[in-house]
């Protein structure tokens, strides 16, 4: 009996080892190779308050259309898992269309804040892969009005960039700061 499950342990992994890369899940379509999820943008939320310190997954996109995103802002962050969505058609490409247009590309890698917050600030960190790199942005106390008043406006790609991850955000059940007055002239020109 055992010289036996030898024998079948032994004929299913020759046979392993010279299955076609596609039993071994790496799906074809048409004879090609399907290409690996691969991140598009990745968008963390932190937070400061009285409450503590907060920091979540505000968006991360991938090539296949999902997404992955906190619902709410919560001190259990560290123990509740993300959840996932799926874009809607074009959507992804809109969102790319964003990433690649030359002046987000020549964003700087920091925004401070425009105002002295009393009891509460935020961030936005963004990672944009390019290629092997990857540009990094950081938004602090995002406020396109309250920067105006400062006479210390934004870049138009800034805000365009914000108003693209906040887009893909608020289609999905989460907390969200409205930007909707912020965002209007450019949810729909990304």
């Amino acid at each position: 009996m055992r010289l036996s499950q030898l024998a079948v342990f032994g004929l299913l992994f020759s046979m392993h080892a010279v299955c076609s890369p596609q039993s071994r899940g790496q799906a074809t379509s048409g004879g090609k190779q399907s290409s690996p999820r691969k991140l598009v943008l990745e968008v963390l939320e932190t937070d400061w308050g009285v409450g503590g310190t907060n920091q979540s997954v505000y968006v991360r996109v991938f090539s296949d259309r999902s997404v992955e995103y906190h619902p709410k802002r919560s001190q259990e962050l560290k123990t509740q898992r993300v959840s996932r969505g799926q874009l809607a058609e074009g959507q992804l490409e809109a969102t790319s269309n964003v990433l690649t247009r030359e002046d987000v590309a020549a964003l700087p890698s920091l925004f401070e804040s425009t105002f002295t917050p009393k009891d509460f600030y935020w961030t936005l960190d963004f990672t944009i892969p390019r290629g092997s790199q990857s540009q990094r942005i950081k938004v602090v106390n995002f406020s396109p009005d309250t920067a105006v008043q400062n006479k210390k406006g934004y870049p138009e790609a800034l805000v365009r960039l914000v108003c693209a991850a906040w887009t893909l955000r608020k289609q999905f059940p989460t907390e969200i700061v409205d930007l909707s007055r912020d965002c209007q002239g450019f949810v729909l020109q990304n």
